[in-house]
């Protein structure tokens, strides 16, 4: 048996850590619940966080570590519950009162295999009790009336007494094995959680409290221990008593006694012997059966009262050897990271630190925990080290401490060491004849002759603690690091233990060799790949395969992905085929060239080399993928270039359509100058895949590749570019940090901020909330007024309020009068852009923003305003922060509806616009008509009468002319032109009370049927509407249908629809103003000018009657001066802002 621990001095009682209240099982758990790794367990099999394995994989893998044994659980799995149930203070329900003395036949009857024991074992005992008795009594007697009898066969005939008297005599460990089944109390196997709590009490400090994060093992009692023991000892002999059959069965002794009592004897000592294996048996399962029960899956998660013993009985030794207090050190550390209690391990740490252990001298911990070295080929000693313990089950928390003390992440060391304790003594033979349950093979090839010593890495491989395994790569551990061991075959790194796929996923990340071949030419002549196709395990397989990963194909193969290029040069030299595929020939399982491993491995000299070797850079593999095609998918850029010098072509295509570029959209945090290098040697960044549309930008987008994206992006990549359903590349992700950088990169803005810039100060720290919250914010910074509002500020202006998501415009004291505010809101009104607000100050909304705003719409921020400062004319405030929060988080959810609202109805208008879009074509190829009347390009008809919901062409009901309403309604005769317009009026005529149908075009209906709907409705209708447009002035369907309503003496209103696109800056300085249409032929002159001339007068009126009141009222300051000429102005000092000057 392997002691846990001696106290060295009686300062290192010090490090005796509080005991706790243990909880069921053992184990190391770690607080942050969210990057727990849980056990992959039958009881967890609902669990979130369950890493699930295949048996077909875990055996394999476990070959290549030293040991195919079933793998403890992780600690953090009892943690994990000890933290769930950790807040519960009572549980309800009555547990049942355990007896003193004996447990009753009521717990007897409901076990699995106490009660076969109990009763297998009794009756055993009764036949070796009998016998025993029978031996004693009359066998004796026997032999000496058969020795005066027969002498010569005496000696023979008592070899089979013998033989059954030593079966029988084995009546003393049947009764003690039978005993942990009784129910008696005294020969339990283990002690329950009350005495363990007992016991544990009276080392605790009273001053602490309990530790969540420590677990005590199960405990096993002595005399339970020593039941093992006798288990082991008569396993030998019964062994030993076969052996001595085999000679007596060989010698004919069997045959010697001639009597019927004394062969019924001997029957009846075989059949004891074969009842003890039944006994041993169900003594076996009972003691897993209850071991398992209590949360020890393994014999290391128990402990036995021998050790404890030895190491109380130790406590008060007094010692200062150094080397004493580090064994001590090491030992209790060892145990207290089995067990997770990280309190204990800091306090031993601290405690050697203190006591100097950490000088050079000593060189505690790297010094003690120095690799340990493999001798003669076979025996290497464990350091113990506690990384690899913590790591193995996942305890980050634990790892930290340990870091944060100076303990060596990549240190090797022997982790499956021999374990000598009675329990392991008995499984050692007990698993001869008695089958371990399925896939729980322990310790098979643990051997003091087999030694492999690993990293932390490997351990937490292994166990598929992913968050460990992250961990430990993001510190720098080395994932190609081979493991040191007597075996060839378990001399691997740490990707050839994967069995999960985010595992590998994370070790290829970190530079992990997808085509590493750790033994060549020996045991391990194989890729990770070929390991996972034998493994079965196909998820692993596929990501590697992702990742370039190939079968083990030549020694040049090899030399190219290690860059050897010295090797390189040797087979070129050699006359080795450069392109070759394959040994002897043979063409390889991916089709794959030397050239094509050095892309993927990222060998530049290899590749430069080969290049030069006469190497094809466009040779194909089995996927079509070209060395460039991985090379762009796994961000090598220094190959990326050497290809392209070489002539590699950008833009061919695999065979599944993709080309390097998209190889580089699709791979992780591909760089800004692998995308350059690729399109400045004519590389296509609005290539689109021929089945999807997709393009770079939409696969990078789509795959949530920021740095792909922002890559691609830049380097030319269409943001709008549409797929064949019409999705733009930000209509393939709902990532919101991700379509924030993208937005914020290409100028695209969700909300524009609507202010005066007395209040700048608000204004930005609302964009900076917003932004900080991933929604892209435009904010004007260049006051309008001193520069008079130019022109390129005004078309920016417009161009931010038109394709923003939301205005968010802030109602200060000063809003309402700033006249460059009242146009933001009225153009964001214009174009449809909704406006939410924000108010500061409390200033009433007066009828100029009540046309634009509705008060339910304001997100009031006084509350959170707790001072106001003025500044020369700047005014700025102080905050209650936690105010300020809650209040924007109101604003933010309404800002984030707007978005989405945004982004969803410009996904579904451009899905319904690209499925339209081929319908229009067949209507263009097949709907030409020779009457040379109506639309040609129109087969079908239908009449939509609006008012109920939005037009929708795609979706509109038909309405037939037995359908049109009695009372007067309005005909809108369009031709299929301007579609947006006619939506906009057909729906502002509903809101104003007017019945409106228009022509539409419906499928099922043929030409002459809607032509005749047509007719039918102007007939009806009480007025004839007509859209003039340089579109409809040569529309035939437009023509016939005012020809038709004129002969029929029907009331016409022609709409004049100007196509004339005044730019930006212009509306949004005309936002707030009337326009006064004339026709450039003269048509209609008379009634536009009319009403040009009625508005004019009316505003001379005004100006007549506010000048003479200033003549009055007035001051010097305030005249109004007539100026003839503009000459001598410079002479005068005017006040323009008070001054009017007419000219």
């Amino acid at each position: 048996m392997t002691g846990e621990f001696v106290a060295a001095t009686s300062e290192a009682f010090e490090l005796t850590s509080q005991r706790r209240r243990p909880f069921v099982g053992h184990g190391a758990p770690r607080e942050d619940f969210d990057s727990q790794r849980t056990l992959r367990s039958p009881l967890l099999t609902s669990a979130s966080h369950v890493t699930h394995r295949s048996a077909a994989s875990s055996s394999a893998s476990l070959t290549h570590i030293n040991s195919t044994r079933r793998r403890s659980p992780p600690l953090t799995f009892w943690g994990l519950r000890h933290r769930n149930y950790a807040n519960i203070r009572e549980l309800r329900g009555k547990i049942a009162r355990v007896p003193r003395f004996w447990l009753w036949p009521r717990f007897l009857n409901n076990s699995f295999f106490a009660r076969r024991l109990m009763f297998s074992g009794l009756l055993v005992s009764i036949a070796l009790a009998w016998g025993v008795t029978v031996y004693n009594i009359k066998i004796t007697l026997w032999l000496i009336d058969f020795k005066e009898r027969k002498p010569d066969e005496f000696d023979r005939c008592r070899q089979v007494v013998v033989f059954s008297g030593l079966i029988y005599h084995m009546l003393p460990i049947a009764v003690l094995l039978l005993l942990p089944g009784s129910g008696l109390r005294t020969f339990e196997p283990f002690k329950r959680e009350t005495e363990m709590q007992d016991a544990d009490n009276l080392g605790a400090h009273h001053e602490e409290e309990p530790s969540p994060t420590s677990v005590s093992k199960i405990r096993r009692r002595f005399v339970f221990q020593l039941c093992e023991v006798l288990a082991v000892m008569a396993l030998v002999y019964d062994s030993g008593l076969v052996i001595y059959f085999l000679r007596i069965l060989f010698t004919g002794a069997i045959y010697a006694c001639d009597s019927y009592e004394m062969h019924l004897f001997t029957l009846g000592g075989a059949v004891c012997y074969v009842g003890l294996f039944v006994v041993l048996y169900y003594f076996a399962r009972y003691r897993e059966h209850i071991k398992m029960q209590l949360g020890a899956f393994t014999e290391n998660d128990q402990t036995g009262d021998i050790r404890k013993r030895a190491a109380d009985v130790s406590q008060g030794v007094k010692s200062t050897v150094p080397n004493k207090m580090i064994s001590v050190i090491r030992t209790r550390l060892y145990h207290a990271t089995r067990r997770g209690d990280r309190l204990e391990m800091r306090e031993i740490l601290e405690f050697a630190k203190n006591r100097g252990l950490t000088s050079i001298e000593y060189g505690f911990p790297r010094k003690v925990y120095a690799a340990p070295k493999i001798r003669l080929q076979f025996f290497s000693a464990s350091r113990r080290n506690p990384v690899h313990v913590a790591a193995y089950h996942g305890n980050i928390r634990a790892l930290e401490l340990l870091e944060e003390y100076g303990f060596d992440m990549t240190a090797l060391d022997k982790y499956n060491r021999v374990h000598f304790s009675t329990g392991s003594l008995f499984w050692y033979f007990a698993r001869i004849f008695i089958k371990r349950p399925s896939n729980s093979v322990e310790n098979a090839d643990v051997s003091l002759f087999h030694s492999t010593l690993l990293t932390p890495l490997h351990c937490a491989v292994v166990t598929g603690q992913v968050e460990t395994v992250r961990w430990l790569l993001e510190r720098g551990a080395p994932p190609g690091t081979l493991a040191q061991s007597s075996c060839r075959s378990n001399q691997v790194p740490p990707l050839f233990l994967a069995e999960h796929a985010e595992i590998a996923r994370e070790l290829l990340l970190h530079g992990a060799d997808p085509l590493v071949i750790p033994d060549p030419g020996f045991m391990n002549t194989m890729t990770p790949l070929q390991l996972a196709y034998v493994r079965g395990n196909y998820a692993v397989a596929q990501e590697l395969e992702e990742w370039g990963s190939d079968v083990a194909l030549t020694p040049f193969h090899l030399a190219a992905a290690r860059n050897d290029v010295l090797a390189v040069r040797k087979y070129i030299s050699r006359k080795t085929d450069v392109d070759c595929l394959g040994e002897m020939g043979y063409i390889g399982l991916n089709r794959r060239t030397p050239l094509h491993w050095a892309a993927i491995s990222g060998s530049t000299e290899a590749v430069d080399a080969l290049l030069k070797g006469g190497a094809d850079p466009n040779f194909q593999d089995a996927r079509g993928r070209s060395p460039l095609h991985w090379a762009a998918k796994l961000n090598k850029l220094e190959v990326v270039r050497s290809l392209l010098v070489a002539n590699a072509d950008p833009n061919l295509a695999d065979g599944e359509f993709m080309t390097p570029l998209m190889c580089a959209a699709s791979a992780l945090d591909a760089s800004s100058e692998l995308f350059s290098e690729l399109t400045a040697a004519g590389g296509d960044i609005r290539y689109q895949l021929p089945t999807t549309g997709d393009t770079a930008l939409h696969l990078a987008v789509r795959q949530e590749n920021e740095a792909s994206a922002l890559a691609a992006l830049a380097s030319g990549g269409d943001l709008m570019r549409m797929n064949h359903e019409g999705l733009r590349p930000l209509d393939c992700t709902a990532s919101t940090r991700l379509l924030f950088e993208l937005k914020r990169a290409a100028g695209q803005r969700d909300v524009m901020i609507s202010y005066t810039h007395s209040h700048l100060e608000f204004a930005r720290r609302l964009r900076q909330s917003l932004e900080e919250a991933n929604v892209t914010t435009w904010l004007d910074l260049m006051d309008p007024s001193g520069i008079g509002g130019g022109a390129v500020w005004r078309e920016e202006i417009a161009r931010g309020i038109t394709n923003a998501s939301v205005v968010l415009c802030i109602i200060t004291e000063d809003y309402a009068s700033s006249e460059w505010c009242l146009k933001e809101l009225a153009l964001a009104k214009q174009v449809g852009t909704p406006i939410l607000a924000v108010s500061t100050e409390g200033a009433i909304v007066d009828e100029n923003l009540q046309v634009y705003l509705y008060t339910r719409q304001i997100i009031p921020f006084e509350p959170a305003i707790v001072d106001i400062r003025q500044d020369e004319g700047r005014v700025e405030y102080e905050y209650d922060e936690g105010r300020y929060r809650s209040q924007f988080y109101l604003l933010l959810d309404g800002v984030r509806d707007e978005v989405e609202k945004y982004r969803f109805l410009t996904k579904q208008k451009n899905v319904a616009s690209s499925r339209n879009l081929g319908n229009d074509k067949t209507f263009d190829r097949a709907g030409s008509s020779s009457r040379g009347t109506m639309l040609q390009t129109l087969g079908v008809a239908r009449l939509s009468q609006v008012g109920e919901s939005p037009w929708n062409p795609t979706t509109s009901t038909s309405t037939s002319r037995n359908e049109l309403q009695e009372g007067p309604f309005v005909f809108l005769s369009h031709g299929d032109k301007h579609p947006a317009f006619v939506e906009q009026l057909e729906s502002q005529l509903a809101e104003a009370g007017v019945a409106c149908y228009s022509d539409r075009s419906v499928s099922g209906q043929d030409f002459f049927t809607r032509i005749q709907v047509a007719k039918e409705t102007i007939l009806r209708c009480s007025c004839f509407v007509v859209l003039i447009s340089s579109q409809t002035a040569s529309n035939e369907l437009v023509r016939d249908q005012l020809a038709f309503a004129e002969d029929k003496g029907r009331f016409i209103f022609p709409v004049v629809l100007n196509d004339l696109e005044p730019g930006l800056d212009k509306r949004y300085s005309l936002v707030r103003n009337d326009l006064f249409h004339f026709m450039a032929n003269g048509m209609n002159f008379k009634a536009s000018f009319d009403r040009l001339a009625c508005a004019l007068l009316e505003q001379c009126t005004s100006d007549t009657q506010e000048v003479s009141y200033e003549s009055i009222t007035g001051s010097e300051a305030d005249q109004t001066r007539n100026l003839d000429s503009l000459e001598g102005l410079e002479d005068k000092n005017l006040d323009l802002s008070s001054t009017r000057i007419r000219m």
